[in-house]
């Protein structure tokens, strides 16, 4: 071999070297990158959870519930109308033919049981009463007696045209209180004038008379309904009514608002035109959200067959990145993101992938808790 060709296997050989030196070094130090990234990666999702004291959760109203797989219910769409409950409404009218003296009460007040609402005057009362007094006397002097002193025939006499006066002017509409009044006093100021008052706790619907006017008997003056439950009507398809009948529950939506219904009872009649029955349902309404006269969304759940995760609207909230975020609690008392997918609406819920059977969800407060995760910088993205 020539001295050349020992300098050339010489140079190779060294270049060789060189070349395994580097691949190790630069081997290395990839294995060392990905090493500080996988920490980095752990270090971020330790950090991604939000810690709060019992205070805060208490404060912000924050609920979890564990995770079932359940029935997912179906729902059947419709429009209703609310409606006063006429079951806890009552009209105020008068008896007999009434000059309107005065009113006590409008359109929209909220009225309390016995709370006088209008004075009337009636010449058939000034009469009533005028003997109501003079029989009332009479018999007040007979009981003092005694039927050893007076004979039974004046006893009894005394004590019935009482009794039919009596009878008379709760019949033309004068209160009981005000009747005993006049029996205890014997006097009367304003012979003829009677009030009528509230004859439950309710809102004034309808008041549609003028002071002055003469109005017979069973003139609607006023009309009160008691708004802590209303009704909701809704017209239902013959083809969707049995279902939407015999559902186990139904909620109605106005805007944010969402409240339970009970279905109550169907009209036997179909609507010539639509084809359609009614439905009526009930609302308890205590924080008077609904008013007669509203329209409203109505959905009829039924359970369905296929099953799956459902959670409560208000559970799922939009992430930065723009996906649907619930929030687990973990056994430290934790709360971590989590994106999931929404696969259908139920009625007030969601029905949702990505979780798992038995994790402690957030159902209330989640925004809170969200609102906690952007103060801290954090951005989750697991995909």
């Amino acid at each position: 071999m020539t001295k050349s060709s020992l300098i050339k296997k010489y140079n190779y050989h060294i270049l060789l070297a060189w070349s395994l030196s580097a691949a190790i070094i630069l081997s290395s130090e990839s294995s060392i990158s990905q090493e500080v990234h996988n920490d980095d990666e752990a270090h971020n999702e330790e950090e991604i959870e939000v810690s709060l004291t019992q205070e805060q959760i208490a404060a912000a109203g924050i609920t979890t519930v564990k995770l079932r797989l359940d029935r997912i219910t179906e729902s059947i769409a419709a429009t209703g109308e609310v409606r006063a409950n006429d079951y806890a409404s009552s009209i105020i009218t008068p008896r007999i033919p009434s000059i309107i003296i005065e009113r006590h009460a409008r359109l929209g007040d909220r009225v309390d049981v016995n709370q006088p609402l209008i004075t009337l005057f009636s010449v058939e009362m000034a009469n009533a009463q005028a003997k109501f007094i003079n029989v009332s006397r009479e018999w007040q002097r007979v009981k003092n007696l005694g039927s050893d002193i007076v004979s039974a025939k004046r006893y009894l006499q005394a004590e019935t045209d009482y009794l039919q006066l009596l009878a008379q002017l709760k019949s033309y509409g004068m209160s009981a209180e005000d009747i005993n009044r006049l029996y205890e006093t014997s006097e009367l100021n304003k012979p003829g004038e009677y009030d009528l008052y509230s004859s439950q706790a309710a809102t004034i619907a309808s008041d549609d008379f003028l002071s002055g006017a003469l109005v017979e008997p069973g003139t609607i003056l006023f009309k009160l309904i008691n708004e802590d439950t209303v009704w909701i009507e809704s017209a239902i398809s013959l083809g969707q009514f049995d279902q939407a009948f015999t559902s186990s529950r139904a909620t109605i939506e106005v805007g944010d608002y969402i409240a339970e219904a009970r279905v109550l009872i169907a009209d036997e009649i179909v609507d010539e035109e639509t084809r359609r029955r009614k439905i009526r349902m009930i609302v308890e309404n205590e924080d008077h959200n609904l008013h007669p006269g509203q329209f409203v969304n109505v959905k009829f759940l039924m359970p369905g067959e296929e099953k799956g995760y459902s959670v409560p609207k208000e559970a799922v909230l939009r992430s930065a990145d723009g996906d649907w975020q619930l929030f687990i609690q973990d056994q430290d008392g934790g709360f971590i993101p989590r994106e999931v997918r929404i696969l259908k609406s139920t009625g007030d819920r969601y029905v949702i992938s990505d979780v798992n059977e038995g994790e402690t969800v957030v159902v209330t407060g989640a925004f809170f808790i969200q609102s906690e995760l952007a103060k801290s910088g954090f951005s989750v993205h697991n995909h």
